[in-house]
């Protein structure tokens, strides 16, 4: 039956479908199969679990930067479950176990706003075993792969659209500086980044 509501779902040339644990990667690869139509999943935090059910179904992943971590406002007596531990352990470890499964995947800030945040993710996710080169292929072409414009973006080649980062040293590195950002051959100087505010 026709639905005016579906009508840009049908349209679109993929869809976006939520798959943060295991279970749902699971499920949603079989809500998937039922569409009939490309899919790309989000989230991902416990997709070190399912990456071999990922590579078998070809299909690509998003990876939230949001880390999964105890709330501040928690009840310190309460007791966590043992798997709401381990994934919180665990999640930055996805992004490796991606790459060893041959899963395309890409990182995205899940409303990360501090670059400061955004390294710190990062730098969890290579310490959990990824590589600095994969990490910001996961940023670059990876990303333009999924969505389906590397013929545009993604890469320093010819013809495409230059955006680049000159940085003081490696950059996933806590005290690397950026230097200067050039979008489209325009250079622009970054605005130095406020003191992080203490936690007390």
């Amino acid at each position: 039956a026709y639905d005016r509501a579906l009508e840009g779902v049908l349209e679109a040339p993929r869809l976006l479908l939520p798959a943060t644990r295991a279970v749902e990667v699971d499920r949603m690869l079989r809500f998937a199969g039922e569409l009939k139509r490309p899919v790309v999943l989000y989230g991902a935090h416990e997709a070190y679990r399912a990456a071999d059910l990922l590579k078998k179904s070809g299909t690509p992943v998003l990876v939230s930067l949001r880390w999964p971590e105890r709330s501040r406002e928690a009840d310190p007596e309460d007791i966590e479950a043992l798997r709401v531990l381990e994934m919180r352990e665990r999640a930055p470890s996805t992004p490796a176990a991606l790459v060893k499964a041959g899963v395309p995947f890409a990182f995205y800030t899940d409303g990360l706003a501090s670059p400061r945040d955004l390294a710190r993710a990062i730098r969890r996710a290579v310490e959990a075993g990824l590589t600095p080169v994969d990490a910001v292929r996961a940023f670059t072409l990876s990303a333009a792969e999924i969505y389906g414009v590397a013929d545009r973006l993604g890469s320093i080649d010819p013809g495409k659209i230059a955006n680049l980062v000159v940085t003081s040293g490696d950059l996933f590195q806590e005290k690397t500086q950026i230097k200067h950002v050039f979008v489209d051959g325009v250079k622009f100087e970054p605005v130095p980044e406020p003191p992080a505010e203490e936690v007390s």
